[in-house]
């Protein structure tokens, strides 16, 4: 039975988030948890210095810190309406789910990554960023953060601009790269359930950086194996991983195309999202060098975090 963390912050973007996990190919039965984080998520109602300015003030400093203990009483209670607020919407999209609430304080990030760990999670999903309606909170960094640190899979989910409609045709693109990552993320594609009709477009980038073009190569891995000039570099690699992606995603019923394109990999990609209208990447956490960005991811999968048009899925 699948695992779903999902991290809330009662922000639009935030539930932006809930309501794109209809769009996720989620199997019809799990479990999942909505996370909220109190405490450092929320504001108090006056700023520090004016905290200070009224202890010194005041007769009694206990009364300020009186205060805002009871502030921070009442950001607990206003998170768990919210949150409880939350998991209903979330049953009813996902209503062979069992859906429950748990509210933390402490740092957002690690606690989301605390607790995903310890629940074992198979996947977390969180928003961009957002205006909390109890606070000020830049959610961008929690979310970046959590897909750079995470054990699992996670998804950050874009809210539609469009009202989601369950007839429509889901649209998913996957990147490849010759990466186990990419192998990785393609078969995590394979194992949602997805409504007939959907179509996956597999994307393979040639940066320019192999003395052999992608275009020129073949997609069969056999023709490549006796060919002289056979190395593991990923232009070679990418275009059979490709081809075997596509035999197996269509087994499955699922409309498959491959589309070679030249250019900066998550540039070429943003692009292509947008242009297809995707409700959905999915990449592999990192790239096929390994290396990846001071943030822990690579530069490829941090980028789309940050800048996709359409919703991100990170595969570990």
């Amino acid at each position: 039975m699948m695992k779903l963390l999902v991290g809330y912050n009662g922000s639009t973007d935030a539930d932006g988030a809930v309501d794109d996990l209809q769009l996720a190919g989620l199997p019809t039965q799990g479990e999942a948890v909505v996370v909220t984080v109190g405490n450092v998520l929320f504001t108090p109602p006056f700023a520090s210095h004016e905290i200070v300015e009224k202890s010194v003030s005041s007769v009694r400093a206990a009364s300020t810190i009186e205060l805002v203990q009871k502030h921070e009483a009442e950001n607990l209670r206003e998170a768990e309406i919210l949150t409880n607020d939350a998991v209903d919407r979330l049953t009813q999209l996902l209503p062979g789910w069992y859906v429950h609430p748990r509210i933390l304080t402490g740092s957002p990030t690690k606690e989301l990554l605390r607790e995903a760990q310890f629940w074992n999670a198979d996947l977390i999903s969180v928003g961009t960023r957002g205006l909390s309606s109890l606070g000020r909170f830049f959610f961008q960094s929690v979310s970046a953060n959590v897909a750079s640190d995470a054990f699992c899979a996670v998804r950050i989910g874009r809210k539609s601009s469009n009202d989601v409609d369950k007839t429509r045709a889901r649209r998913i693109v996957a990147g490849v790269d010759g990466s186990s990552g990419a192998s990785n993320a393609m078969r995590a594609v394979g194992r949602r359930i997805w409504p007939n009709h959907t179509e996956v477009l597999l994307v393979a980038v040639d940066d320019g950086s192999s003395p052999v073009r992608l275009r020129d190569t073949s997609s069969s891995l056999k023709e490549l194996m006796i060919e002289k000039n056979y190395c593991s570099a990923f232009p070679i690699n990418a275009r059979p991983m490709a081809a075997a992606g596509q035999l197996a995603l269509a087994a499955k019923g699922l409309t498959v195309s491959i589309e070679i394109l030249e250019g900066e990999p998550s540039q070429v990609l943003i692009e292509t999202t947008r242009e297809w209208e995707a409700d959905c990447i999915f990449v592999g956490a990192r790239g096929v060098t390994g290396g990846g960005e001071r943030s822990g991811l690579g530069s490829v999968a941090a980028k789309l975090v940050t800048d996709a048009h359409c919703s991100v899925e990170l595969v570990r």
